[in-house]
């Protein structure tokens, strides 16, 4: 079951982290025979098997305890302990819309939703982002569209067929027990998209960031609706959404490629290494291509703000949603509107504090459209090359940087002219490298 790869160190296909007990008892009971593993510093995983047809994953599983900081914590033992192809939180949240109870959200992003700064005008939200890995994403769209995963649902609960999603989490250290409180008004006005929330997706995704090669996803299970919180009500629901939490989550582990069952001594070890790196290689590719996109999308965006080019930006982007999200244009809208009044009304230094402001809010906004629908990707960059940072005559300057790397290709408008780079091999001692041509 277990391999021990260089050192005697035990090997994992997966490891699942929950919080709760109820999640854990969810999770274990998907497993053949687990048994305990020592990690350094006291951390107890257990082993176990998950058996499809006639294939087998090595499981661990972990509990955390609440909160991001654990969840972050265990993440760096996991991936010490036992080298993992990928990692899962899996677990209950509480819904913030367009969910049922015991549905299922595999995230997509988590936004940590308590960063930003108190002024005395009120919370500015700051919020940080982070994306799981790409290829769990687009495995998960697959699971959600189907129905095999609800097969494994074990028996105890009567709840109504559960549907999933693949949409993104909102994540912070508070219990939000209504729509209406501080920070219930606070995710509808930042996290709009954010179907649930959870205490510790963020921490665990941050985790994961630091770990280079490890794959992470979450995924949660409605167990109360903001407003219907109450001890009785989790005692009937938790367990029914953490169950079916975990059955999406090992249809998910059934589904992912594994190579053949590693063998003792170096050679083997450093082929699974190889190949586990050349498919996060790949998927890192394509999330690096979509997030440099979002950040040069969002750039130009902002910088139209109060200036000229503000119209063209503003209609170009409300086509964008309408061709590829159209159930979102309306409220698109609204936020553009909203942030270009935000930057109209201030001046000098303060516009500029608000547009930095608002960058990486747009960044992931363009960013969950692009991992949703990959091909707007063209449209966005057509929108970019069409409008470009050109900040009018009088109004402060911006700087846009693009960097090419590993043969990469940037364009650039400059003075009106388009400037072409392309970063070569790198050159021999004494040479120049990269070519740039201006059309």
């Amino acid at each position: 079951m277990g391999a021990s790869g260089n050192g005697g160190a035990v090997r994992a296909d997966v490891v699942v982290l929950t919080a709760l007990e109820v999640e854990y008892r969810a999770v274990r009971a998907q497993l053949e025979d687990p048994r305990p593993v020592q990690a350094e510093r006291g951390a107890l995983f257990e082993l176990g098997a998950f058996r499809e047809g006639s294939g087998a994953r090595t499981v661990a599983i972990h509990m955390t305890g609440p909160g991001n900081p654990g969840a972050a914590a265990s993440v760096e033992r996991a991936a010490a302990l036992f080298a993992p192809r990928a990692v899962l939180f899996v677990g209950v949240a509480g819904g913030v819309k367009d969910v049922a109870l015991g549905d299922v959200v595999a995230a997509d992003a988590v936004y940590d939703y308590e960063t930003g700064k108190d002024t005395e005008t009120g919370f500015l939200p700051r919020q940080k982002t982070y994306q799981s890995a790409y290829g769990l994403v687009q495995l998960a769209r697959l699971v959600a569209a189907g129905d095999e995963w609800q097969r494994r649902i074990r028996p105890g609960d009567d709840a109504p067929r559960p549907r999933a999603h693949v949409k993104p989490l909102a994540a912070g250290g508070r219990v939000v027990a209504h729509h209406r409180s501080d920070v219930g008004l606070r995710l509808a006005a930042s996290a709009g998209d954010a179907l649930a929330v959870d205490m510790e997706g963020f921490g665990f995704l941050a985790g994961a960031y630091v770990n280079q090669h490890l794959d992470a996803l979450v995924i949660r299970g409605i167990s109360d609706l903001l407003g219907d919180k109450g001890e009785a009500h989790d005692e009937r629901w938790q367990p029914v959404a953490s169950r079916h939490a975990a059955a999406f989550a090992f249809e998910l582990i059934s589904r992912m490629t594994m190579a053949d069952p590693p063998k003792s001594g170096p050679a083997a070890g450093a082929g699974r290494e190889n190949s586990r790196c050349r498919n996060s290689h790949e998927g890192a590719v394509i999330a690096e291509s979509l997030t440099a996109l979002a950040e040069t999308g969002a750039t130009t965006l902002v910088s139209a703000m109060g200036t000229d080019l503000w119209q063209g930006a503003r209609d170009a982007v409300a086509r964008l949603f309408r061709r590829h999200a159209q159930d979102r244009e309306s409220g698109v809208v609204v936020l553009l509107d909203e942030d270009a009044r935000t930057v109209g009304s201030v001046d000098g230094g303060d516009a500029g504090e608000a547009r930095r402001e608002l960058v990486p809010v747009w960044r992931r906004r363009l960013f969950a459209l692009l991992t949703e629908q990959p091909e707007a990707a063209g449209d966005l960059r057509e929108l970019v090359d069409r409008i470009g940072p050109q900040p009018s005559s009088g109004r402060q300057g911006w700087v846009q940087t693009n960097i090419a790397r590993d043969q990469g290709t940037v364009y650039g408008v400059q003075g009106g002219n388009v400037i072409h780079y392309h970063q070569g091999m790198p050159a021999a001692p004494g040479t120049a490298g990269g070519d740039g041509q201006q059309h």
